[in-house]
């Protein structure tokens, strides 16, 4: 059970980071997605500015700790799942910086679509 819970939210978690860095490209071609895709984008925006706890991440923890496995990075779910895997932790402050453009670009194609 606890493995079950901790695999739905990390697979939840990879949703919800993909459809707040990419949902408003997504918005283009269905427009009822931008406000969600707002959200998101302002949900994920606290999480990296501030050292907020989410909710998917304790859910995770929990899950992981049942199941006998060690819990996230303290920085959480990014931390842990992409920094030094994807790119280095040194930079993580530039990816923040570099994914807010992406988001703010798709927001200005979708005004200009």
């Amino acid at each position: 059970m606890h493995r079950v819970v901790a695999l739905g939210a990390l697979v939840t978690h990879l949703v919800f980071v993909a459809f707040t860095v990419l949902g408003g490209f997504l918005a283009c071609m269905v427009p009822w997605v931008f406000l969600p895709h707002l959200g998101a984008a302002l949900w994920g925006g606290r999480m990296a500015a501030t050292d907020a706890e989410c909710p998917l991440s304790r859910l995770e923890d929990w899950g992981r700790s049942g199941a006998g496995r060690p819990a996230l990075h303290e920085r959480g779910f990014i931390a842990h799942y992409f920094e030094d895997r994807i790119y280095p932790a040194r930079w993580a402050r530039r990816v923040e910086v570099a994914v807010g453009g992406v988001v703010i670009g798709s927001w200005l194609a979708f005004v200009n679509r």
